[in-house]
């Protein structure tokens, strides 16, 4: 075989790969499009999970319960083990006069004398562990629910059946009864035979030791027994007296076949702080008689009924709040960490205007110091400020950042808020997270035009005895943002007006009212709001700016990242498939080119 015949064979052989390529070309063109169209929606993605396992089943359909307040962000749900894509934000409860992490080794925490925070460990864990005697595998999952308050661990758990027996035990610190520390249990048995549930109650660490006594109460037909307890804690602050009164948990009761079985964990908690050692011989028997006298009446309260009372004083907390485009640049601060920030801090704080047993007295002055607050909030817009925001891993990062936000609002100009407990701190934070400031009768929004790249919602802020103002910033198909404002209440008129007040003042309602965002020389507030009419006309004449021109748009690339999590607008992963796609046929296309234009000049030459 001569070399002349090898090369036709070679020839024979491309062309014949040449006419396919045509087929495939069109091919994969065709296939190209309709994954770009359809964006991999036939394929599973990062997110899917098999649930043929019943037991992965059970714990989706109990969870699924919550998908509206996940959705909300309202609730961030926490698999064991976690899931990769979860924050591993801790579940917490506490009401500012004790807390704990909800984990079984942890501890009910206080506050030491004078502090901000739930700092100092009670030698006391309150949490009942609860499992089934024969019991194969299990799944679980924690639910922090911000609005209720409360933390859900929700179990699945498989026997030899097909049927799981679900485990709901509800965690919470109870608002309106701050001494109370509860944990409501509830386990269904759907399948066909009984079920042994058991209850490990871990209680004491021993380290330092209380005192205790076993005692029983008559509750209704039931015979409840339950253990008093004393004893002195040491603190960096000094010392605390502490009395604590919980009822005693059986070791394991049975639970029928298609049967529900509801059991209550209760613990009254009572602190105060001492001179001296001796103090605590005085004042024992008063702190242990208020604890058994709370875990009396918690005892008589219906389960629901006082569950409720809980629930309905954190919505009352909530009806104040902020919401914020969700973001997908490197590190954006995004709506999931300020809901849980927001959450922790109010669980480091009491709420006067809610807990039974406050003097009228300090519910008044609550009420005056919500009424205006003067002041607050005196710096810039805390969304910036890094040192408040954190991933919450650990029980400590809870304690820190929360001190600090704490510290923040009393520092700048929200001291009187502080008075009011937790109602007066969401509002606080609130203003704080758009620089809004109550100053010398006006409402003032002091933030930079360049900061308004993001949607953001401000909710129901107290102006006033009977007005709440709700402001909006949105940021257009321009880029450019705008201001909307409107009252969701109120007893009297209220005005607004943007940057420099030059323009005529707008009287606000309940429909929104739309302003320019506007930038002067010297930078100014963006928005101020007033119930009296001279006085935001007056405004206009001591306000001392050089210029005021309507603020510019923003960059492209600024609002790619936001939307994209990247500066090149929408080059996804689809894009870069696509361009690596067209890359490889147009080499293709070439080899084919040269290889036509050579080997058509081999036979052009041997055809002379």
């Amino acid at each position: 075989m001569d070399f002349n015949e090898i090369f036709r064979r070679i020839k024979r052989y491309f062309e014949l790969i040449t006419h396919t390529y045509r087929r495939l070309f069109f091919i994969a063109v065709g296939l190209f499009l309709l994954i770009w169209i359809f964006g991999f929606r036939f394929f599973p993605s990062e997110n899917y999970r098999s649930l043929a396992d019943p037991i992965d089943e059970c714990l989706h359909t109990h969870l699924s319960r919550m998908n509206r307040e996940v959705q909300r962000l309202d609730t961030i749900i926490q698999h064991v083990p976690r899931f990769p894509e979860e924050d591993g934000l801790l579940p917490y409860v506490g009401n500012g006069y004790i807390g704990a992490v909800i984990v079984e080794e942890s501890t009910i925490h206080i506050k030491v004398k004078n502090g901000r925070v739930l700092s100092l460990p009670l030698p006391f864990r309150p949490i009942v562990r609860v499992s089934v005697t024969d019991e194969d595998s299990r799944r679980e999952a924690y639910a922090s629910q911000y609005v209720h308050g409360m933390v859900q661990q929700v179990s699945c758990i498989q026997r030899d059946e097909r049927d799981s027996i679900v485990i709901i035990s509800k965690f919470y610190a109870h608002r309106t009864h701050p001494t109370i520390f509860e944990q409501d249990i509830t386990v269904s048995n759907p399948s066909q035979k009984d079920a042994i549930v058991q209850f490990e109650q871990l209680g004491w660490t021993g380290d330092p030791p209380f005192a205790s006594d076993i005692k029983k109460i008559q509750n209704g037909d039931e015979e409840v027994s339950y253990i008093l307890s004393r004893g002195i804690i040491q603190s960096s602050k000094g010392l605390v007296g502490v009395a604590m009164a919980y009822k005693k948990v059986p070791g394991a009761m049975e639970v029928k076949a298609k049967s529900t079985l509801s059991f209550r964990v209760i613990t009254a908690v009572n602190y105060a702080y001492l001179a001296s050692k001796r103090e605590f011989d005085t004042i024992q028997q008063s702190l242990l008689n208020k604890s058994e006298m709370e875990l009396k009446r918690v005892l008589g309260f219906n389960t629901q009924n006082f569950q409720s009372l809980h629930d309905i004083a954190w919505g009352n907390l909530w009806t104040t709040g902020f919401s914020i485009s969700p973001s997908k640049a490197i590190n954006a601060l995004n709506g999931d960490i300020i809901n849980a920030t927001i959450y922790y801090v109010l669980s480091q704080v009491r709420a006067p205007l809610y807990e039974t047993g406050v003097p009228l007295v300090d519910i008044s002055e609550a009420n005056v110091v919500l009424t205006y607050a003067d002041g607050c909030y005196g710096g810039h817009n805390t969304l910036q400020a890094k040192n408040l925001w954190s991933s919450f891993k650990s029980e400590r990062e809870i304690v820190e950042v929360a001190n600090l936000w704490l510290l923040t609002l009393q520092r700048l100009g929200c001291h009187n808020l502080l008075k009011a407990g937790a109602s007066g701190v969401i509002q606080g934070m609130v203003l704080s997270f758009g620089g809004l400031k109550f100053s010398n009768y006006h409402l003032e929004f002091n933030s930079e035009p360049k900061d308004l790249h993001r949607d953001y919602h401000f909710r129901r802020i107290a102006y006033g005895n009977a007005t709440h103002v709700n402001i909006s910033v949105t940021v257009g198909s321009n880029n450019k943002a705008v201001i909307l404002a409107a009252l969701d209440r109120s007893d009297k008129e209220y005005f607004a007006c943007d940057a420099g007040c030059l323009d005529t003042p707008v009287q606000l309602g309940p429909e929104k009212k739309q302003f320019p965002v506007k930038l002067t020389d010297p930078i100014t507030s963006i928005l101020y709001i007033t119930s009296d009419r001279g006085h935001i006309e007056e405004l206009r004449l001591s306000i001392h700016v050089k210029e005021v021109l309507e603020a510019p748009p923003h960059e492209n690339h600024v609002m790619s990242m936001h939307k994209h999590g990247t500066g090149y607008g929408t080059m996804s992963t689809m894009f870069w498939i696509s361009i690596s796609l067209v890359i490889i046929l147009f080499h293709i296309f070439l080899f084919h080119l040269v290889y036509t234009e050579y080997f058509g000049s081999q036979e052009k030459f041997r055809s002379r």
